[in-house]
């Protein structure tokens, strides 16, 4: 049997956020009401603009997350093959999903997931996506540790965080419109990852195999990619086979840290991030 859900903290939460003097006060006493409603453990308020660097404003991280992986590595790119960033980018997707309902088939063979969701101890993670204006996206995720039960959230739970979603979105909305941000010194930091992401191994790579290192990097099964790509199963093993090859990596783990790596060094003269990495390397 069910148990219902502790409202005491929830009308504890809704008087807090009457008496927040700032958006992002509100934006954090919510964070924190919605967690304690559904018993979340790791969670946190994002701000994507654009053409800067996504911010990480609020968070709250388990005893084994690392604020250099979670926070730092995260917002330095890592954040392209988040796939409920993925979603709203790729399919402007808003509302509340979870990351079952956003993940590629083959995700959790990645090294994204492995470092994000399996090292951090992660079950389960709900996340409200809003989009505005100028390309700005708002999100608040509420994550789920593996020890608390079962880790993923239960149907009550779940009914929960969807009867959240009408507050949720009107406070993000008013967040994002309230938000002030120096665009100036960093206008293309956004648009140049993005870019590095499109471009990477472009100089070594046809485009097919272009397309299939995206889609492998994002945690999608070779069935997946041969559907998308209206390929057989055979071409696209082999076009993996020729991308290992001339990127002299064995795996997709070895994909993702040289694409970080590559990153690191990218100049904005160079459309593929390799040629930098190759640059400093030589």
């Amino acid at each position: 049997m069910s148990v219902a859900p502790n409202l005491f903290h929830w009308h504890q939460c809704v008087s807090t956020l009457l008496d927040c003097d700032s958006d992002s006060q509100r934006v954090y006493a919510l964070l924190r009401g919605v967690e304690q409603l559904v018993h979340g453990n790791s969670s946190m308020a994002i701000l994507y603009h654009s053409g800067n660097a996504p911010e990480i404003v609020h968070h709250r991280l388990l005893a084994n997350e690392q604020p250099s992986t979670q926070v730092d590595r995260y917002i330095e790119g890592a954040y392209l093959f988040d796939p409920f960033y993925r979603a709203v980018m790729d399919d402007e997707k808003q509302g509340l999903f979870f990351l079952r309902e956003v993940a590629p088939d083959a995700f959790s063979h990645t090294e994204y997931f492995r470092k994000y969701y399996r090292e951090a101890n992660l079950g389960d993670e709900a996340c409200y996506l809003v989009l505005g204006r100028n390309g700005r996206i708002a999100s608040l995720s509420i994550g789920r540790a593996r020890d608390l039960g079962s880790g993923r959230f239960n149907d009550q739970e779940t009914a929960v965080l969807h009867s959240l979603t009408p507050v949720v979105e009107n406070i993000l909305r008013k967040w994002m419109a309230s938000y002030e941000t120096a665009e100036s010194g960093q206008e293309s930091f956004g648009k140049r990852l993005d870019s590095a992401l499109e471009n990477f191994g472009s100089s070594r790579l046809t485009n097919r195999e272009c397309e299939v290192l995206h889609l492998t990097m994002r945690g999608h099964s070779i069935k997946s990619m041969a559907e998308r790509l209206d390929a057989s199963v055979d071409t696209v093993k082999t076009h993996r086979k020729n991308i290992y090859a001339k990127l002299d990596v064995t795996s997709q783990s070895e994909l993702f840290y040289l694409f970080i790596s590559a990153l690191r060094q990218h100049s904005s003269g160079e459309p593929d991030p390799l040629l930098s990495l190759e640059r400093q390397l030589a």
